[in-house]
Parts: structure tokens; C-alpha cells; sequence
């Protein structure tokens, strides 16, 4: 689960941006009204947080608030940053990931990036630290509790790390020898997908009757002007009719937004349910692999590589044995002998961010097909020794 570093701008319109402990922009928005419980939501939905940031010394009570809630460290800079100063630390965000933010998510984005910007060295120091004592696994949960405990020496953040997942380890271990083995792969995937799917139904029922209140405090406020003189009233009404007009437009658009997510969860449940799930990853590089880690490659996984001709030495080492087939576009000239490697066309049912859904008689008939190909190659080699053999007696 990805680290969260959470820029917020609290007031009557809240805005907020999340990045990841790497810096990489996860997500952003804004809104007006909306409750500390809402956004805790939005944010939790993404991963575990680590910090929470603003632009102002000292910070607003809200932020203090969340950082509680949250658990996360509360950020602040040793002044108010400046309109230059947010400018400038958001325009690489701008330009990198083609962002088109309001004002409120550009001050929230502004706060997340200070606050990496200035945790920067101390999360390289840990990262260093722990691919020393090659420890990566540990990487969450030791970033976790030096977070919150600066000044506790790297080594012992470690031990508290390893003692927890002793614990479980030991748990698991009983659990596996009481239970039978069974592939829980697409099983466990499913399942979070259905959780995500709980989530945007009741964000989907909140906004629903947020729209069915604004449309009864309208004809309650049309009525009560109807009684009003309209000399009186003409610049309210209308600042008014205005200000609900927009705020019923935003709903509706959230509205059609969480359906259409709805309908692609949905989609994408269903065709998991017919095909075999597939994991993907830009490259085999091992920056890729690292920040692809959540994605837990095991035993029999299929990949969908975009880049398969990026590699690592260390990476082929390690999913070497987990994987046999990779699907890409652009299979590579020197192709490593541990993968079978194929073409996604006609095979690939539905993709997502991470995950894709693969046809299972498809897969099967292209390894047949590679079977047939690689026979014919080793059988016309053959023939071509053979009558090498066969000219040079004559």
C-alpha cells in the first residue's frame, strides 16, 4: 500500500493533493462543505498516510485535526509560502502529469510537494538503510515509525519493524498448517475491488441526496421570495439561484462521475470472473519493480510488460521462477529464455491502472501456436545441417 504525503487547503472550499512517499502525484480535488469524515475517505482509499501539509505558520486548526485522525504527521512551513514561492513548486507537477487545478488544489498540491521536498533526504536516508540490510519489505512500516519518532535510530525502528511481523509471521504459519492450500489471487483482488465498490456506492448515495436537499431548499427559497417585494430581493434571488445552480452542476457532474466508475468496476469484475488476471508493470526495471512492489508477483503470475527490453539482472533473478509468460506489444530481439513471451492482440479483455484481464482459450491457443513455431524453427535448423553434411560429402 502506497505512503501518503497529503497537501490540504482547509476553508469553505476544501481543496487537497496526494502524492506518494517517492513524490509521484497520486491524486487531487476539491469541494465545498465537504466533512473531515468525507475527505478522510478520499484519502484512506489511496494508502496509509504519513504526512500532512500546508502553506501557512502556524497551521489551521483543521489540519491539526486531520493529522490526529489520521494519525500522520502535521507539516507546516516556518512561514507562509508565498504566490511565487507555490508556483514554483507546483509547475513541475504541472507540466509532468498535465494537471488542471483550481486555485485550492494548487495551494494543497503547493503544501504536499513542500512537505516532500523537505522530508526528501530523510526518506532517501531510510530507503539507503534498508536496501543495506536488504530490508526493502520492511520499507512502510519503518518510514511509519521513524515518521512519527525522528529522532530513534534507524536500527531500532528496524527491530520494532521485524518483531511485528514476527508475530504475524508465526500466525500465518499456524494458519497455512490448519488450512488446505488454494490460490487466493484473483480471490483477494476481487474482494478489494468489491470494497472500492462500497466505497463509491455510498459517495454515490451522499451526493444523490445532497442534490435532493439543494432542490428543496430552492423551492423553499422561491417561495419565500415570492412574498418578499422584489425591490428588496432581485440581487439576492439572483446571487442565490446562481450560487445553487453551480452547486447542483458539481453534484451532477460527481453524480455521473462515480456511476461511470461504478459501471467500469463492475465491467472489470465480471470479465475477471471469465478470464485469468493479469498484473502490469512499464518495465523490468528495478525502480519499476520496487514502486510496483503492492502488485505481490507470485507463483504462476501472467505480466504485461510495456518495455520488456528495460531490464535488471536482479529482477529477472526474481520473477524468473514466479513467471513464464509475459504480454507486450514490443517483444524484444534478445528474448530471455525464462519467459514466453506474446502479442496482447485478441488476448486482452479489459484493462485497468495496474491490473488487466486476460482471455484464458486465448493464452493457452498463443502458447501452442509459440510451441509450433519454436518445433518448425528447430526442425528447419536440422534440415539445414543435414544438407550441409550432405554437400560437403559430395
Amino acid at each position: 500500500m502506497a505512503l501518503l504525503i497529503i497537501g490540504v487547503d482547509p476553508g469553505t472550499t476544501i481543496g487537497y493533493a496526494i502524492l506518494d512517499d517517492k513524490g509521484e502525484f497520486i491524486t487531487s480535488g476539491s469541494g465545498k462543505n465537504i466533512t473531515m469524515s468525507e475527505l478522510i475517505n478520499n484519502i484512506i482509499y489511496f494508502g496509509k498516510p504519513l504526512i500532512v501539509g500546508c502553506d501557512k505558520k502556524p497551521a489551521p486548526s483543521f489540519n491539526e485535526k486531520l493529522s490526529v485522525k489520521l494519525g500522520a504527521k502535521l507539516f507546516y512551513p516556518k512561514k507562509d509560502l508565498l504566490v511565487k514561492e507555490k508556483k514554483e513548486l507546483i509547475t513541475k507537477y504541472n507540466a509532468k502529469y498535465d494537471t488542471k487545478l483550481n486555485i485550492h488544489e494548487q495551494d494543497a498540491l503547493a503544501a504536499a510537494v513542500f512537505a516532500f521536498e523537505k522530508h526528501r533526504v530523510f526518506l532517501n536516508k531510510i530507503n539507503r538503510f534498508l536496501r543495506k540490510n536488504k530490508r526493502e519489505g520492511l520499507e512502510e512500516d519503518v518510514k511509519l515509525i521513524m515518521i512519527r519518532n525522528e529522532e530513534l535510530p534507524l536500527q531500532a525502528a528496524l527491530k520494532i519493524a521485524e518483531k511485528k511481523y514476527e508475530k504475524k509471521e508465526k500466525i500465518e504459519v499456524k494458519l497455512k498448517q490448519e488450512m488446505p492450500e488454494r490460490k487466493v489471487i484473483s480471490e483477494k483482488q476481487l474482494k478489494e475491488l468489491q470494497g472500492k465498490m462500497v466505497l463509491l456506492e455510498e459517495k454515490n448515495k451522499k451526493l444523490r441526496r445532497l442534490v435532493r436537499d439543494k432542490d428543496k431548499l430552492i423551492r423553499k427559497l422561491s417561495k419565500r421570495l415570492r412574498l418578499i417585494p422584489k425591490e428588496e430581493l432581485v440581487d439576492y434571488k439572483e446571487a442565490r439561484i446562481k450560487h445553487y445552480t453551480k452547486q447542483l452542476k458539481e453534484a451532477g457532474r460527481l453524480v455521473r462521475h462515480y456511476e461511470k466508475e461504478l459501471r467500469r468496476r463492475d465491467e472489470f469484475i465480471v470479465r475477471l470472473s471469465k478470464g485469468v488476471l493479469v498484473k502490469k508493470l512499464d518495465d523490468l526495471s528495478q525502480d519499476e519493480f520496487a514502486n510496483k512492489k503492492f502488485l505481490n508477483i507470485s507463483k504462476d503470475d501472467i505480466l504485461m510488460v510495456n518495455n520488456p527490453s528495460s531490464i535488471s539482472k536482479k529482477v529477472i533473478d526474481n520473477i524468473k521462477d514466479k513467471v513464464r509468460i509475459i504480454i507486450t506489444k514490443r517483444i524484444p530481439r534478445s528474448k530471455e529464455q525464462d519467459f514466453v513471451f506474446i502479442k496482447p492482440d485478441d488476448i486482452v479483455i479489459k484493462e485497468s491502472t495496474f491490473f488487466a484481464v486476460a482471455d484464458k482459450k486465448a493464452i493457452k491457443e498463443a502458447l501452442k501456436n509459440k510451441e509450433r513455431d519454436v518445433l518448425k524453427s528447430i526442425v528447419e535448423e536440422y534440415k539445414k545441417k543435414r544438407n550441409k553434411r550432405i554437400q560437403s560429402t559430395i
